[in-house]
């Protein structure tokens, strides 16, 4: 089986876990040694160590990445990565094996990484030889070829990096049936000049080849960003964006699933249950109360690593990435999104040994939340039909806070540390809203 390879081009990709804090959550499918022993027996072998690499929650429960040692039983050893979803959906799907948790009751799906089954391209995607198979079917042929995953996120869609001497692709890799519609948004959102890769061509097996777009990942040179000109740019941006066409729903907001989040989080930071819960309380008031808008067009889950910059004037984007969760939905939801990223980033430097880029992400962070009031006392953005300034929105900054508190909750259950910080940096903005 090929490992799988990194490169933040995307989003970022697996990365070993952080150690667990005292007092931090301790998430299921942290440790699944039952489990992890049936799939290795699946396939005839037994496990020699075991390490999770990634875990994060998906429309169900969680999906969490093992890397995998497998003793074949006659001294050899392989190494294979197998992923485990909690609460998977009840579908017949090929190369899934299924469990159920004696104690819990709760269903645990296991397979093997490349064979996610609701990504079938990505087998064949990430394999030089088929790959090249699939560049062919798209008038591509290298000389040599270099595959690198760029991005994954199982069940839901991969990014692998194509370098050759002609070119460099980035394969998207999706659902089946989704990706000659992702095609004409790519289309459709660079006629109307947002700086969004170019198409090279579609399947619908499910991927779609694009080109690479210009300039660097905006997290990449966090210290150059200087605060007021990026977001100002950034600003402009989401105006774009807001002017394009849209006749479907972008992904939902996260405020929709603030339920599933507080249910999860109680078991997880037993000693915080009742802030928890007044935390969570409050974000539905909030979101409840807050004057509702005209639906335009957003991105849908707006952060750094989707925003490429000139390095040479980093106030300039050059490229937006990742457009497949756009379309019509609340401006606050990419305002709040993007917010709640830079927190997570500050403290992702914090724990690195980085506090320049961790200063610098908190002051991005704290300016771009002041503009929520200015957002809601005055027109921001423009009508895409007449064209002219509608009024101001003054339910703006409310939603932005609900959604953002709510992300940060999101927040908890991805990363396994920083419980406590998040919970107060959620708590921070409800009560914001009520001074």
């Amino acid at each position: 089986m090929t490992s799988t390879t990194t490169d933040p081009v995307a989003e970022p990709g697996p990365a070993a876990p952080e150690p667990q804090a005292a007092g931090e959550p301790v998430h299921p499918l942290a440790d699944a040694p039952d489990v992890l022993d049936a799939v290795a027996e699946s396939v005839g072998m037994t496990v020699v160590q075991a390490r999770r690499f990634s875990i994060e929650t998906t429309a169900r429960g969680f999906a969490a990445g093992y890397e995998l040692e497998l003793d074949a039983g006659d001294g050899s050893h392989e190494n294979h990565t197998v992923y485990l979803e909690s609460n998977p959906t009840t579908r017949e799907r090929d190369g899934v094996l299924s469990f159920r948790d004696d104690e819990s009751g709760e269903r645990i799906a296991a397979w093997l990484y490349p064979n996610d089954p609701e990504l079938p391209a990505l087998a064949a995607a990430v394999y030089p030889e088929a790959a090249r198979l699939l560049l062919g079917r798209l008038g591509l042929t290298p000389t040599a070829l270099t595959v690198t995953i760029a991005a994954y996120r199982p069940g839901k869609r991969a990014v692998v990096r194509y370098v050759s001497p002609e070119f460099t692709v980035y394969l998207k890799v999706v659902r089946p049936g989704t990706a000659e519609s992702l095609h004409a948004r790519h289309e459709l959102w660079r006629g109307a000049g947002v700086p969004a890769p170019r198409s090279l061509g579609w399947s619908n097996d499910g991927f779609i080849a694009l080109d690479r777009v210009a300039g660097v990942e905006a997290g990449t040179v966090l210290t150059t960003l200087a605060p007021s000109a990026f977001l100002d740019a950034v600003d402009a941006l989401t105006t774009q964006i807001s002017a394009i066409e849209s006749s479907s729903p972008a992904r939902a907001s996260l405020a929709s699933r603030l339920p599933w989040y507080l249910d999860r989080l109680r078991p997880l930071l037993p000693g915080d249950g009742s802030d928890i819960t007044a935390v969570g309380d409050a974000i539905e008031r909030m979101r409840v109360g807050a004057p509702p808008t005209h639906p335009v067009t957003i991105h849908g889950d707006l952060h750094l690593g989707q925003i490429f910059v000139d390095p040479a004037d980093p106030t300039r984007i050059s490229g937006v990435l990742d457009i497949d969760t756009a379309g019509l939905g609340d401006p606050a939801d990419d305002a709040a999104a993007l917010y709640a990223h830079l927190v997570v980033t500050a403290l992702h430097h914090d724990d690195h040994g980085e506090p320049r880029n961790a200063a610098h992400a908190r002051a991005l962070a704290g300016l771009a939340r002041a503009r929520w009031i200015a957002r809601a006392a005055a027109p921001a953005l423009t009508d895409p039909v007449s064209a002219s300034p509608p009024p101001a929105d003054p339910g703006f900054a409310d939603r932005a806070r609900a959604i953002a508190a709510t992300h940060l909750l999101g927040h908890i259950l991805g990363l396994g540390t920083h419980g406590g910080e998040l919970l107060r940096a959620a708590a921070d903005l409800v009560d914001e809203s009520r001074q």
